[in-house]
């Protein structure tokens, strides 16, 4: 046994044996817990990690036809959302442009 391991496994059942009052004459009860908790840890940090599925089959295909559809809808909607938005962006230059002429106006 490692002096790190079997610290580890010292610190535990101490911990275990407050946890459970301090009581006496349980210590191999608790030492015995603590190494089955030790072992445990071990065997789950040592274990490969379990790879993601590799990406799953879809339950329907989708044609290449309705996903260029799909695409194509897409990108409508995206030029759409964009038009909408200059307007709104024409008008708060021109509202900023008339503020600015007004305050110009106010100086003369």
């Amino acid at each position: 046994m490692t002096d790190a391991r079997s610290e580890w496994i010292s610190k535990r059942a101490y911990t275990i044996w407050e946890e459970a009052g301090r009581p006496h004459g349980h210590d191999a009860d608790h030492w015995a817990q603590a190494v089955l908790e030790r072992e445990e840890f071990e065997r789950v940090a040592l274990a490969p990690e379990t790879k993601p599925a590799s990406k799953k089959k879809p339950l329907i295909e989708i044609s290449a036809k309705a996903q260029d559809k799909k695409s194509e809808a897409a990108k409508s909607k995206k030029k759409a959302d964009a038009a909408a938005e200059k307007p709104a962006a024409a008008k708060a230059v021109a509202k900023a442009k008339s503020s600015k002429a007004a305050a110009n106006s106010k100086l003369i």
